[in-house]
């Protein structure tokens, strides 16, 4: 059975572990830099991430990957960083400052960021922060799937039935309002971050979405971005703000559907109808767990789209035939 943030893959290829893994660390990168450098450097924040995980790519290409790549590509990163302000030369009072907190940051223990209530993990922090309540809902969730699910313009464009072109215009724009408006990265009293909830939950529906049924690559299932939506979601029920009903009917539904990928392709790749499906593949593990979060979702007088489809995968997942 899985543990309660993951989901067993069904043999995945190498290819598609290297994948999972660069697009968890792009969120983190993103997360930990902002949160070091503030919202001033957000396109320096995608800049180092970016580089840092290329030079991973190439380092390790040649030489194997290392015992602990994320320790690896986050030494690279803050390197990188403090080599990118000084480059830039900011205003001098700033920089040092700056480069002393990254490094002051870095070489403290684990945990030494988190507060009691704080969520702890930086990708889940930024996205609470991309969905700040002054930047529009659709733009929220544009900018979370870009900078904390490390999606494509195109990929994000094909989520909204949109081109490529006016994606890119709305981050740069929104990217623009955020540091005209002067939007803190900091995140607010748990009852203020009740708003942001919403754009979070859209972002991390979308991104489980595009690995139910993929709309662009090779592979029609990418089980990997729908661990990291499971992830995402179990770890936001761990902080007061996101232990709602609606969050639970999410993860209900992730589970729910996810404990069908078994059986979802063919010998060929090609998926499968639920009515052609081999139910006695479909991971009981999961559907257990998917149906319990549906029995937490159910406490309290909310009613989410999130609910109904879940109300639907639970019926598929414990009708007989």
């Amino acid at each position: 059975m899985a543990t309660s943030d993951t989901i067993t893959p069904a043999g995945p290829k190498p290819s598609g572990l290297v994948e999972h893994f660069f697009r968890h660390e792009t969120g983190r990168l993103h997360g930990a830099l902002i949160r070091l450098l503030g919202v001033q450097n957000f396109s320096l924040a995608e800049d180092v991430a970016q580089e840092a995980l290329l030079r991973a790519l190439r380092a390790w290409s040649m030489g194997g990957v290392p015992a602990n790549p994320s320790a690896w590509i986050t030494r690279v990163a803050m390197n990188l960083a403090k080599d990118a302000l000084r480059h830039q030369r900011m205003a001098s009072a700033k920089e040092p400052a700056i480069i002393t907190h990254i490094e002051q940051t870095f070489a403290s223990p684990a945990g030494a960021w988190e507060t009691t209530h704080e969520i702890r993990d930086d990708a889940l922090r930024l996205m609470f922060v991309c969905c700040h309540p002054s930047i529009a809902p659709d733009a929220q969730v544009v900018l979370a799937l870009k900078v904390l699910c490390g999606f494509s313009t195109g990929e994000i464009a094909r989520a909204f039935f949109a081109s490529e072109a006016a994606i890119e215009k709305q981050l740069t724009r929104t990217k623009q309002r955020i540091h005209d408006a002067g939007l803190g990265f900091e995140l607010p009293a748990t009852g203020d971050l009740a708003p942001r909830l919403d754009g979070v939950l859209a972002a991390l529906y979308l991104l489980f979405n595009e690995g139910y049924k993929a709309s662009a690559g090779e592979r029609l299932l990418r089980e990997e971005l729908c661990q990291e939506a499971v992830r995402l979601t179990s770890l936001l029920l761990t902080h007061p703000a996101g232990r709602t009903p609606r969050t639970h009917a999410l993860l209900a539904l992730m589970l729910l559907t996810a404990a069908r990928f078994p059986s979802r392709l063919d010998e060929h790749g090609e998926l499968l109808r639920l009515d052609d499906q081999n139910r006695s593949k479909w991971d009981q593990g999961l559907i257990v767990r998917g149906l319990a979060q549906l029995v937490d979702a159910a406490r309290g007088g909310e009613l989410s789209e999130y609910h109904l489809q879940a109300g639907i995968a639970a019926i598929h997942c414990t009708a007989a035939d």
